[in-house]
């Protein structure tokens, strides 16, 4: 077991969502509809008056990624939305010029814009969506030479952030972006907790973040060779969005690319839906951001036959964390997929998340030959996220799939322990829609191929009987996405 010392960090119980765009910026004085959530983006219910939407790391510099904006309405009425571009840099940026594109967003449809075309000449953007009505999702694609990353963009923005995977090993490039949206100029600090200790960078203390702009911070120049990178933001003044872009270029370990979501205030209890063992080690992160010693339950529920799994047991002293391998001690043989609940016994709040690559080729430093071990799907690159906190009803995600695509998939957790759940997925295209029928048994989990609910690029909304966790998995040539669905407010 690895344990690491990690600032102290103050927990935060909930926050509040939905801003409005007013003079070329985003004021946080005036927001659209106050609601309550823990630790999760969520898509606002279609009654509320608007919604917005942060997408922190965006087109990159060095050539990471090129992104996409993807824009979901999931309403029965069409919405208007406006984009706005703000430049970011791993210097400060003063009264940068903010890009506006506004969008017509017919009733059950998408629409998406290519960053590039907006803004050519610029290496690093962060990206604000306003929406004047709810029901609308925003979620970011994000192409690189190394691999496709899709994440949903955060609803909130916070004065406290984790992202708890991302590694500097050689052949990987970590970047940290950090967004602020607003009139004011915010300050933060930034640490970083690995295997080699906690770091602090000087420059990283007291770090000014301009109105409307965002600040590029790369990892891989401040922290020495670490598998894995559990960053901390914490802010003075002001209110940020952060994420993490991770890039593998092959070259000693799995190519792939992956934008890392973070964590805007912990949370008691994390489910992971669809996890799948033969797609690399897993290794679960957890973050005690507590002054007080706490210890963490992680309960594990195969999606197959009846089978107990003893729980896993995770001691955190304060301001702790502890990267759990899920596959080295034997405990899951024979299982070929999986979900769990990570939880507080004592109910306080922790940040987890997940991280999985697949084996790579190593080499034998006493035959001098490569030892290769076989999994039984191909290597497919670094996938990283969060959990999700809050089971729900009602989860929202967008899916862009090819037909021959038989790998990608949609996972669903049932947490119930004595009621099955009946779901209805719509499925919306092009302002049409259809729905399918599902149905989970207690404490079971579903795998169901996203091609076999419908191909192209398409809206998915879950309506359940009863609480559920769900993911989305997309697996490329060379790379994975996997992310949980957003809940709704509703």
């Amino acid at each position: 077991m690895k344990v690491f010392r990690v600032p102290g960090l103050v927990v935060v119980i909930g926050l509040l969502v939905g801003a409005v765009l007013i003079d070329q910026g985003i004021s946080e004085e005036t927001v659209a509809e106050a609601t309550e959530v823990a630790a999760v983006s969520a898509v606002a219910d279609a009654s509320a008056l608007s919604s917005t939407w942060f997408c922190a790391a965006a087109t990159e510099a060095n050539g990471l990624a090129d992104s996409e904006i993807v824009i979901a309405n999931t309403a029965l009425e069409p919405a208007r939305a406006i984009v706005s571009l703000f430049e970011g840099s791993s210097e400060a940026i003063i009264d940068a010029p903010v890009i506006e594109q506004q969008i017509e967003l017919p009733a059950m449809a998408i629409e998406s814009l290519r960053l590039a075309d907006l803004s050519p000449d610029s290496d690093n953007l962060s990206v604000a969506v306003e929406v004047d009505s709810g029901g609308v999702l925003v979620d970011k694609i994000s192409s690189g030479p190394t691999g496709v990353a899709r994440t949903a963009c955060a609803s909130e923005a916070s004065t406290e952030w984790v992202v708890t995977s991302g590694s500097t090993v050689p052949g990987s490039s970590l970047q940290l972006v950090v967004f602020n949206p607003f009139p004011d100029f915010a300050t933060v600090d930034i640490d970083f907790v690995s295997e080699v200790g906690t770091r602090t960078p000087e420059d990283l203390i007291g770090l000014t973040i301009p109105s409307r702009a965002s600040r590029v911070v790369d990892v891989s120049e401040v922290v020495a060779s670490s598998e894995t990178i559990t960053s901390f933001v914490r802010v003075r003044s002001g209110r940020v969005v952060v994420e993490g872009i991770q890039s593998f270029d092959g070259d000693g370990a799995p190519q792939g690319l992956s934008v890392i979501s973070g964590a805007p205030t912990p949370a008691s209890e994390w489910t992971f839906a669809g996890i799948t063992p033969a797609a690399g080690p897993t290794g679960l992160v957890v973050v005690n951001p507590n002054a007080e010693e706490i210890q963490v339950d992680i309960e594990v529920f195969p999606a197959g036959a009846e089978r107990f799994i003893e729980p896993f047991q995770v001691i955190l002293q304060a301001g702790q964390n502890d990267v759990v391998d899920l596959v080295a001690e034997g405990r899951l043989a024979g299982v070929s997929s999986f979900s769990l609940v990570a939880r507080a016994n004592d109910g306080s709040g922790i940040v987890v998340g997940m991280e999985q690559r697949p084996e790579v080729a190593e080499p034998d430093l006493d035959n001098e030959v490569i030892v290769v071990t076989e999994v039984d799907v191909p290597n497919t690159g670094f996938a990283a996220s969060l959990g999700q906190p809050l089971a729900s009803e009602l989860v929202f995600t967008t899916v862009d799939i090819a037909q021959e695509d038989e790998r990608s998939a949609l996972h669903i957790f049932n947490p119930a322990d004595d009621t099955f759940v009946t779901i209805s997925a719509t499925v919306a295209i092009d302002g049409a829609s259809r729905e399918v029928e599902l149905e989970v048994g207690p404490q079971r989990t579903i795998r169901v191929p996203l091609a076999e609910i419908g191909t192209g690029r398409y809206s998915l909304a879950l309506h359940a009987s009863g609480p559920i966790v769900a993911t989305r998995e997309i697996t490329g040539l060379s790379s994975r996405s996997w992310a949980p669905l957003l809940p709704s407010t509703e």
